[in-house]
């Protein structure tokens, strides 16, 4: 199982409206569990941190073989709850759109 790991910032003002997102998300825990494996993710971890009066939020998934041959699409997709997904989760991230969240370059990667 591989590991992805994004590092977001939210829009100034956002994390309320972030964590509302976030339990909703998880309150439809089928349509979720669908999104998450239609995209081969297997696991799905979120913590949120202020630094310097910014708030970002860390997003962290298990991933299958597939996953970035499947994510192609993720920007695009018409269906109805990666729609209202992403349209909650562009309202809060800072970022110009999801095609913008690049996947970090791992630096190290340490097991004992």
């Amino acid at each position: 199982m591989n590991t992805v790991l994004f590092c977001i910032p939210l829009k100034n003002g956002c994390l309320n409206q972030y964590q509302a997102f976030a339990k909703q998300t998880t309150q439809r825990d089928e349509e979720y569990k669908d999104m998450l494996l239609r995209y081969d993710i297997h696991c799905a971890k979120v913590w949120h941190k202020n630094i310097n009066d910014r708030d970002y939020v860390f997003v962290y998934h298990e991933v299958g073989e597939k996953f970035r041959e499947k994510m192609t699409g993720w920007d695009t997709s018409t269906h109805p709850f990666d729609k209202w997904f992403r349209e909650n989760m562009m309202a809060v991230y800072d970022i110009e759109n999801a095609a913008g969240m690049q996947e970090p370059q791992q630096l190290v990667d340490f097991k004992t």
